[in-house]
């Protein structure tokens, strides 16, 4: 005959004491309270599987209480009667909840961030700061907190169609390039197991973009109307010297507001340009004429004991901001159809190579044009040996220019 167990009181559980050594007061049915030497009380249920007598642990009382404990009893043996190991089914219920908190701490939001500070290096540093505003603008809104594996090619669409319909296309292709590179990071490092971004056609859901060439000047008496413009120039005094020094520069918007003392050469007449600054993400030392070595020396009495050559007006430890050189031209009356900050460099491309090897021009070729615009040659090799070789051969076309905007003008 089965011996009989009393059941246990809340009582007799909460005048129980604990000794040297640990012991159990048993409820019946398996389950038992195991009384540490700690004091703490903990509920074991002992079961038999596949003839092995195995433990569960249950939980701690009081959290779980005496009736508690019961229920719990009774749910596993109905699991154990229809041939179901608890322990296993435990172990397997922690690898899903473990398995689960991964999935939602690799949020986009987490792994384009990631992805970010990896591609920090690779690009300039204006170029990264446009990628995180794109992502914080255009993708952060739909699908920020989703888990990366929970991201539908429809929800990547959605992200699309919206810039379609704001009839922004070229954004659009941009944001697709993106998320591409977003995405093949993840394949790559294993949070998602495939890059759904390939399974979009750009075409279909875009449509088509043809490529927009920046407005330019080319005709010697518009040109001459914008460098009087540029004279003429009522407004704030930086902003005035950055447009006179920018014709003959012709550099990038980002690279002339963020021009530094510290780049600057004043004996060898140079502008070192740091990796970080630049597109290509190297150095690139740009010979600079006289004309830009005297306007320097003008604006340093006003700035020289500034950070930046063009600081902003509101804060002279800020450069100037992005929207100034914009705004000073539509002042000046040219609209974004005319002429925006990257004309310039247009303006000279189109200048530099319609005057090779003229009569009135100058004889230099186009790989010397395109070394002054800081143009990456593919070719690793050829790209080394053009910045060693072409040095003397930009200086004298970047002065054979600033000598042709004065003319012109």
């Amino acid at each position: 005959m089965a011996r009989l167990t009393t059941p246990l009181t809340v009582k007799e559980i909460n005048n129980s004491k604990p000794k040297e050594k640990k012991y159990k007061l048993s409820d019946g049915g398996g389950l038992n309270l195991l009384i540490l030497p700690n004091g703490s009380k903990r509920w074991i249920l002992k079961y038999r599987y596949l003839n092995k007598e195995k433990e569960y642990a249950i939980g701690t009382y009081p959290t779980i209480t005496l009736a508690r404990a019961r229920e719990i009893r009774e749910e596993l043996k109905t699991l154990i009667a229809d041939g179901i190991d608890i322990n296993e089914l435990k172990k397997e219920k922690k690898l899903v909840a473990i398995q689960k908190e991964t999935k939602n701490l690799n949020t986009f939001y987490i792994i384009s961030q990631k992805w970010l500070e990896y591609y920090k290096d690779q690009v300039s540093e204006n170029y990264h700061t446009k990628l995180e505003k794109a992502l914080e603008n255009y993708v952060y809104p739909f699908i920020k907190n989703i888990p990366m594996e929970d991201i539908k090619r429809l929800n990547i669409i959605e992200i699309l169609q919206d810039l379609k319909n704001r009839q922004i296309n070229e954004t659009a292709n941009r944001v697709y390039m993106l998320l591409n590179k977003i995405f093949k990071y993840a394949v790559v490092l294993e949070y998602i197991p495939h890059n759904i971004i390939t399974d979009i056609d750009q075409n279909t859901i875009i449509g088509k973009v043809e490529k927009k060439h920046y407005p330019t000047l080319t005709k010697e008496k518009d040109i001459k109307g914008l460098l009087l413009a540029i004279d003429e120039y009522s407004g704030d005094y930086t902003t005035k010297m950055a447009l006179k020094i920018m014709p003959y520069v012709f550099v990038r918007s980002y690279n002339i507001r963020h021009m530094e003392w510290c780049e600057i050469d004043f004996e060898k007449k140079e502008w070192i340009i740091p990796a970080n600054k630049m597109k290509t993400k190297t150095e690139f030392i740009l010979p600079l004429p006289n004309q830009v070595i005297e306007l320097l020396n003008e604006v340093k009495q006003f700035s020289g004991d500034c950070k930046y050559v063009f600081p902003s007006f509101r804060d002279k430890n800020r450069p100037m901001s992005d929207n100034t050189l914009i705004s000073a031209l539509r002042r000046m009356g040219y609209s974004k159809e005319e002429f925006v900050p990257h004309s310039f460099r247009s303006m000279f491309s189109t200048i530099a190579y319609e005057n090779a090897n003229h009569e009135a021009g100058h004889k230099f070729t186009g790989e010397v044009i395109e070394a002054l615009l800081a143009h990456k040659e593919k070719n690793k090799i050829k790209d080394a040996y053009n910045r060693a070789s072409y040095k003397d051969s930009m200086r004298n076309l970047i002065e054979w220019y600033a000598d042709y905007l004065d003319n012109t003008k």
